[in-house]
């Protein structure tokens, strides 16, 4: 038994002769070949051979670029492996379409997808020299060798994509085989509308509509006869042909004409309609589409965040079940993705974040910007002073400071003080007072008095907790106070009579996390941690979106949203794709959220932003600032009712070293040492206040009236007693007891209790300080006693700079 012939030795059973009747009478006419005496069998053979190659050309789209959008239409960025933007035939001017037909396949609508006498005569030609010299190829066949290499392209299948380019009679005959099924399958009307949409048009331009835009800036619908003649006729040799190339412009305009002038044979045009075509000058105006975020120009650091989003998230598995499925999707499946982003509210970033540090300043500070609306999760913007590139130079970097380090940016930056609202709202969550007595000093703190999960925390540490230089955090004053003025002092004192546990709790419900995992107990994790009590002073790295997310939810009344920058993606035929959702919910109780907004009311007008001042128009806003020890750190996070906003201005990492921002110059100016209220503040404002223009002002809901309400006790008296027998007292009697390391002349006995921080009545449960007698005034200073330890002990599972270093000065 004969083994079956193969489509590779079809040829070979039949001669040239045999091969034009099967196409001539088979294909085109659907007749049988005749016998033709002794070469029967061989006929019959090539038949059985022609009727297995495939007959069914499988429906795959052909790839096509993905286009990113800001929320008001405007184009962020395009990704594409080849650009290409499908579109209808309605949608392609008739000029294109009769221009393609004349030049390519005159009878195009007169074969069924195979043209017999084109093809005789080249199978003839070809068969006398002794291989392919000619193609006779028509549209349709056109269409289905262009479509077998792009699916080959798309899976990455490089030996079938070669067997679709091969110049062979098999793969000719294999090109017949789909194209006569193709033209039963679909109407000339589709097969020209494919054809026009995957046609390569030289580089990495492919289609009638981004050709159109790219080689005349206009598109396929638009195209003038002289610009369809010009298309038309470069598919044949896009190099050889390019109307944009001065080399190559005569033979570019002759090939115009050719076009042209065939036109006018077939009657498609009319004499005077060629003569004007013709006489027209041949020009072009380049139009790029580049590919991906390098060239979204001040978006970049917004799309760059969009695009890791969606290719590294969970969120996304409808593009694809893994990471490089969605990476093919945004670049070969033709979506519009609409995003979250505000232009307005961007450029106002970008200038206010190059106003304050110049993308080259010689300080190589860094500030990065994030702004989320209140409510819906919405990242509206996302900003830095620098140039989205991989250049060399201070003013470049790829490195996106806004984010964490899984998306695209940084390990994340100490947070200082900004952390302190979270130990408010703890502190109010469990019953307490904004108005609430608390001691703001200094002091040297036993590390096992703070609790962690009900339990005290096992350690012999002394923590000396500092204020900054300024004199405002010296004795008791109220937690309204301590906040305006960032003690230091009274937000460790106030998270001494808390739980770390519950401060974690807090942070978890306002979103917060680490930037970038840290290695604890040999596990990677992002969460915080709830055994380290200098977490109240901003020690955790953490992003400007996670802090800008995490003060939404206190402007939207404790209601926590995921942050989204994703509305919708529709699909090429405008079908819509499943998104992740921004699943807002009540995390904090609106009391507690409402009340620390109250609290942190007062940063702009009497409190560590007040030489920023106020927003315009009598806006109402709330925030804080934060700095870390050194200055390598600063913050200000704040929000009204309709926008938070977060800036983070520090240092960046040069040569893998790290510098503080004390004694420097930025932007031409120096300063002593850079605070949250210097930079970062007035960058917030200056977003702000044309995000906000033309929005009625509204008023933040009213804080809860019993956490204003401060119970009073009377403070036992205890002076003259022992040091023990006094903290027993006072103790029993409610309060939260400290001793202080200075002492004081006194008319009691030395070692003994002189008096009391507050005296009298305070706070139900607040704390009292106490200061022991040095006995009477001998004419000499109190002087302080030194305390053991630095403030450093151990912060499992942090590794960054800083951390433990001194975590008893960050602040303001």
């Amino acid at each position: 038994m004969s083994p079956a012939p193969t489509p590779k030795n079809v040829l070979g059973l039949l001669g040239a002769f045999t091969v034009t009747s099967l196409v001539a009478g088979v294909l085109a006419a659907g007749l049988a070949v005749p016998a033709i005496g002794a070469t029967g069998l061989a006929s019959n053979s090539a038949i059985d051979a022609f009727n297995a190659l495939p007959s069914e050309l499988e429906d795959t789209q052909v790839s096509a670029s993905t286009r990113v959008l800001a929320s008001d239409g405007s184009l962020i960025a395009t990704f594409y492996d080849e650009n290409r933007d499908p579109v209808k035939l309605e949608e392609i001017s008739e000029f294109m379409q009769d221009a393609v037909v004349a030049i390519e396949d005159e009878r195009f609508y007169e074969h069924g997808g195979v043209d017999t006498k084109g093809l005789v005569r080249a199978l003839l030609v070809n068969q006398a020299s002794g291989g392919v010299s000619q193609g006779a190829s028509t549209l349709t066949q056109q269409l289905v060798k262009n479509t077998l290499k792009d699916a080959a392209h798309a899976s990455g299948d490089e030996a079938a994509y070669e067997a679709a380019e091969e110049q062979t009679n098999s793969r000719k005959l294999r090109e017949i085989r789909l194209a006569t099924a193709l033209e039963k399958k679909k109407s000339k009307q589709e097969i020209l509308e494919g054809y026009l949409n995957i046609a390569w048009f030289g580089g990495q331009t492919n289609g009638v509509e981004a050709a159109a835009k790219y080689y005349f800036n206009t598109s396929a619908k638009k195209l003038t006869l002289p610009q369809a003649a010009m298309l038309g006729g470069m598919i044949a040799s896009p190099t050889q042909f390019n109307p944009a190339s001065e080399e190559q412009h005569d033979k570019a305009l002759a090939r115009r004409d050719t076009v042209l002038n065939k036109m006018l044979s077939l009657k498609m045009i009319t004499q005077q309609e060629h003569d004007e075509a013709v006489d027209t000058p041949l020009k072009s105006d380049v139009t790029p589409t580049y590919q991906g975020c390098a060239n979204a120009g001040t978006r970049a650091y917004f799309c760059d965040y969009v695009y890791n989003v969606i290719t590294k998230g969970n969120g996304f598995k409808a593009l694809g079940a893994t990471e490089e499925d969605r990476q093919a999707a945004l670049k070969r499946g033709g979506y519009t993705i609409r995003t979250t982003l505000d232009p307005k509210i961007l450029k106002a970033g970008w200038k206010a974040v190059n106003e304050a540090i110049p993308p080259n300043d010689s300080s190589n500070v860094a500030t990065a910007s994030v702004t989320v609306e209140p409510g819906t999760g919405k990242v509206l913007s996302m900003i830095q002073n620098k140039y989205y590139s991989t250049k060399k130079g201070r003013k470049n970097t790829t490195i996106n400071y806004s984010t964490d380090y899984k998306y695209g940016g940084s390990s994340g930056f100490l947070t200082g003080s900004t952390f302190k609202p979270v130990i408010l709202a703890t502190w109010l969550k469990a019953g307490h007072s904004l108005n609430a007595s608390i001691n703001g000093s200094p002091g040297s703190l036993p590390v096992n008095s703070f609790k962690s999960c009900g339990s005290n925390l096992q350690s012999s540490e002394i923590w000396t907790v500092r204020n900054s230089s300024d004199s405002s955090g010296n004795g008791t004053m109220s937690v309204w106070d301590a906040t305006a003025n960032s003690v230091n002092g009274a937000y460790v004192r106030m998270e001494q009579q808390l739980d770390l546990c519950d401060v974690r709790e807090m942070a978890e419900a306002l979103g917060m996390h680490q930037a970038a995992p840290v290695e604890v107990d040999g596990k990677k994790t992002t969460k915080l941690p709830d055994n380290i009590p200098a977490i109240a002073l901003g020690v955790i790295n953490q992003s400007p979106l996670t802090m800008a997310n995490a003060y939404a939810t206190f402007a939207s009344g404790g209601k926590y949203c995921n942050p989204i920058v994703v509305t919708s993606i529709k699909d090429r035929n405008g079908k819509k794709i499943k998104i992740p959702k921004a699943n807002c919910k009540q995390t904090i109780d609106a009391e507690v959220a409402n009340t620390t907004t109250l609290g942190l009311s007062r940063a702009l007008t009497n409190g560590t932003a007040s030489s920023t001042g106020p927003l315009a128009n009598g806006q109402k806003a709330s925030g804080k600032t934060g700095t870390t020890n050194g200055s390598e750190a600063t913050w200000f996070a704040g929000y009204t009712p309709q926008l938070s906003t977060a800036v983070w201005v520090g240092p960046e990492t040069v040569d893998g070293k790290r510098k503080n921002m004390t004694n420097i110059y930025i932007n031409g100016r120096y300063y002593n040492a850079v605070y949250g209220g210097t930079l970062a503040a007035p960058i917030w404002k200056k977003i702000m206040e044309p995000a906000l223009e033309g929005k009625a002002v509204e008023d933040f809901p009213e804080a809860d009236s019993s956490l204003l309400e401060t119970p009073m006790s009377d403070i036992p008296s205890v002076t003259g007693k022992s040091p023990d027998e006094a903290r027993s007292i006072l103790e029993q009697a409610g309060f939260t007891v400290e001793e202080s390391s200075q002492l004081e002349a006194s008319d009691q006995p030395a070692g003994t209790v002189a008096r009391t921080d507050p005296s009298g009545r305070t706070s139900t449960g607040g704390s009292v300080t106490l200061y022991l007698s040095s006995g009477p005034d001998q004419g000499e200073e109190g002087q302080e006693e030194e305390m053991p330890g630095n403030g450093d002990f151990d912060l499992p599972g942090i590794e960054q700079p800083g951390f433990g270093d001194d975590p008893g000065n960050f602040g303001r």
